[in-house]
């Protein structure tokens, strides 16, 4: 499969390409893809496949999933704990890795909030975020997979630019609440890793 790129442009006028990921379960991929594009300032030449065999190398990746035959072959997306030994092999220094705070998590406070360290987040230091899918709410609340996206930039605004590989879209995001709703799911942000 080829890479396919969407144009868009944030409320400052900076344009963006968004990676559309080449199947499913692989927004990791095509997020570490457009991690790397923004770092350097130029398209990748692996492409998602080429991130795919290097992701394959450390525990938690999609493609060890699908060798196992997970969710019917499609495999079950790339754990977290893949993404730090990926972006380092990929020549990617994370600064921060925040770990994982999701609703729920020991370091989560009790009334879940993120806090946003958006300095760090600039054009060529985006940020890679997980997202978790949540249904339900309170003690009703139940984690329902999750989703890898792309912090690209800070606007003048204050608002975050986020670039999500499933449909090729962009929000700009105040995220002072840790949320993420889209594609019909309600999201808390969960993990960052910081380029910056």
């Amino acid at each position: 499969m080829t890479t396919e790129y969407i144009r868009r442009t944030d409320s400052d006028g900076v344009t963006h390409y968004v990676d559309k990921q080449d199947e499913p379960m692989s927004c990791a991929l095509a997020s570490i893809g457009m991690v790397w594009d923004q770092t350097r300032s130029q398209c990748s030449v692996l492409g998602e496949s080429g991130y795919k065999a290097v992701s394959g190398r450390f525990s938690g990746s999609l493609l060890q999933s699908q060798l196992n035959g997970d969710n019917n072959g499609v495999g079950n997306g790339t754990m977290n704990t893949n993404i730090t030994p990926t972006l380092n092999a990929v020549g990617i220094v994370v600064s921060v890795d925040t770990g994982w705070q999701g609703p729920g998590a020991a370091n989560a406070p009790p009334a879940y909030a993120l806090a946003w360290n958006k300095p760090r987040i600039r054009s060529r230091n985006p940020a890679l975020m997980l997202v978790g899918w949540y249904r339900g709410w309170g003690a009703n609340l139940r984690r329902n997979g999750g989703h890898f996206i792309v912090a690209a930039r800070t606007t003048f605004g204050g608002w975050v630019v986020v670039l999500d590989p499933a449909t090729g879209t962009m929000h700009e995001l105040h995220g002072s609440a840790g949320r993420y709703i889209n594609h019909g799911l309600q999201g808390w942000i969960e993990q960052i890793w910081y380029t910056g």
